[in-house]
C-alpha cells in the first residue's frame, strides 16, 4: 500500500515537472541563455540547502525576468499609446523599457525588445515628439539609431530597389536611398524576434491595394455609366423610327441652329477686313462655298415601279441576264466589268455607294466667269454660255 501511494506521489511530480516545462517554453525562447531552475516542492526543499553561490545565481535569474517582464509590459503599453495616437505617452514608455533593459547582464540578448522601443521613439519623433523632454511635443527630433544588423539590412535592402529602375509604378521606391528606406522601416513596422525587414518597405503595399479598392470603385461606376450610355442610344434608335406627321420634320432645336448659320448667309464663310481705293471703292477678300452650286445628284434607276408593266419586263429582263449572258456565269471578269450598267439601269444600285458625292468642275468654271461679269467694269457685251 505504501508503494502504490509513493509510485503515485511520484507519477504526480513528473506530471507538475512536465507541465510546468511546457508552460515556460514559449517565454524561454526569449529569455536568458541562463537556465533558470525548475520551481516545484522538490526545488523549494533545495533551495533552503543552496550555498551562497547557488542563491546568488538565482537571484540574478529572478532580476533578470523581472527586468524582461518589466519591459514586455511597457512596450505593450506603448503599442496601446499608439492605437490610440497618443505619441508622448508612447514615448515615455518606450524609454522606460529601454532604460529597464539596460540593466540586464551583457549576456542576455534582448535585442528584439531595443529595436521595438527604438522603433517607436523613431515614430514619436517624426511626429514631433520631444524625447529629450520626457515624451513632450516640441520640435523634430532626429530617430535614434539602431545596431549595425538593422544598418546592413536597409543597405542590403536599398541595393535590391534600384533593380526596380525604370518601373512606372510610383508604390515601388527605384532611389536606394537608405536613410530614407531605413527611417520608413522604423516608422511603419512592428518587428518581430527577427527584427525589421526593410525590404518589405521598398515596394508600398498599402499604396496598391488602395489602388486596387478604388479601382474595384471605378468599375462598377463605370459599369453604371455604360449600361446607361447603351439605354440612352437604344430609346434614341426607337424615337428615329417615328415618321413625321408632315412631308418635312424640323428637330425642336431647328431655329437655334438656323440663327447660328445666319453668319453664313449667300455662302461666304470668311471674309477680311475692308479697305478703301484711291478711287473710293471698298475691297475684301472673302471665302464662298459653293459646292451646293456644282453638286451633280446621283442619277439611278429606283428598285422597284408602281408601273406593272415596266415592273414586269424589268423583271423578265434581268432573269434573262442570269440565265442566258455571261455576267454571272462566265469566268472572264471583264464580262461582269460589261454588265454593271446594265445592272445600274435595271435599278437597285445606288451610285453614292459606288463613286461617293460628284461636284461639276464645269459649273464651278460658270460661276467664276459670272462673277468677274458682275464685278467688273465691263466695256463690251459679254456672253457665257451655260450646259443644257
Amino acid at each position: 500500500m505504501k508503494t502504490s501511494l509513493g509510485l503515485v506521489g511520484l507519477f504526480a511530480a513528473l506530471i507538475f515537472v512536465v507541465a510546468a516545462g511546457a508552460q515556460d517554453e514559449p517565454a524561454a525562447a526569449v529569455r536568458s541563455a541562463v537556465p533558470l531552475p525548475a520551481r516545484c516542492g522538490a526545488d523549494q526543499a533545495a533551495d533552503a540547502s543552496a550555498t551562497g553561490d547557488d542563491l546568488g545565481a538565482l537571484e540574478r535569474a529572478a532580476r533578470s525576468d523581472l527586468a524582461l517582464a518589466q519591459a514586455r509590459l511597457e512596450l505593450v503599453l506603448a503599442r496601446k499609446a499608439l492605437r490610440l495616437h497618443d505619441l508622448p505617452a508612447a514615448a515615455r514608455h518606450a524609454q522606460r523599457a529601454l532604460s529597464v533593459l539596460k540593466e540586464l547582464p551583457a549576456e542576455i540578448d534582448a535585442s528584439v525588445y531595443e529595436l521595438q522601443a527604438e522603433g517607436i521613439l523613431a515614430r514619436a519623433a517624426k511626429a514631433g515628439v520631444d524625447l529629450a523632454a520626457g515624451g513632450q511635443v516640441g520640435p523634430q527630433a532626429p530617430p535614434p539609431a539602431t545596431d549595425d544588423y538593422l544598418d546592413r539590412q536597409v543597405r542590403a535592402a536599398a541595393e535590391l530597389g534600384r533593380h526596380f529602375a525604370g518601373a512606372d509604378s510610383d508604390a515601388i521606391d527605384t532611389r536606394g536611398d537608405a536613410q530614407a528606406l531605413r527611417e520608413r522601416t522604423l516608422r511603419r513596422q512592428v518587428p518581430d524576434r527577427y527584427g525589421y525587414r526593410p525590404g518589405r518597405e521598398i515596394i508600398d503595399v498599402e499604396a496598391l491595394l488602395e489602388q486596387d479598392r478604388q479601382r474595384l470603385h471605378y468599375e462598377g461606376a463605370l459599369r453604371e455609366a455604360y449600361k446607361a450610355d447603351e439605354a440612352r442610344l437604344l430609346v434614341q434608335a426607337d424615337e428615329a423610327r417615328l415618321a413625321p406627321v408632315g412631308d418635312v420634320a424640323y428637330p425642336d432645336d431647328w431655329p437655334e441652329k438656323v440663327g447660328k448659320r445666319s453668319r453664313y448667309e449667300g455662302g461666304m464663310i470668311a471674309r477680311s477686313e475692308s479697305w478703301i481705293d484711291k478711287d473710293g471703292r471698298e475691297w475684301y477678300v472673302a471665302i464662298y462655298d459653293i459646292q451646293d452650286l456644282i453638286y451633280v445628284p446621283p442619277d439611278f434607276q429606283p428598285a422597284f415601279s408602281m408601273d406593272l408593266a415596266e415592273a414586269e419586263r424589268n423583271a423578265g429582263d434581268r432573269q434573262a441576264l442570269r440565265w442566258r449572258s455571261g455576267i454571272f456565269g462566265a469566268y472572264d471578269p471583264a464580262d461582269l466589268a460589261a454588265g454593271i450598267p446594265l445592272l445600274r439601269y435595271f435599278g437597285g444600285v445606288d451610285d453614292f455607294a459606288a463613286r461617293g458625292p460628284k461636284y461639276s468642275v464645269e459649273r464651278q468654271r460658270q460661276i467664276v466667269e459670272m462673277i468677274k461679269a458682275f464685278s467688273t467694269q465691263l466695256t463690251e457685251s459679254t456672253i457665257i454660255p451655260l450646259e443644257p
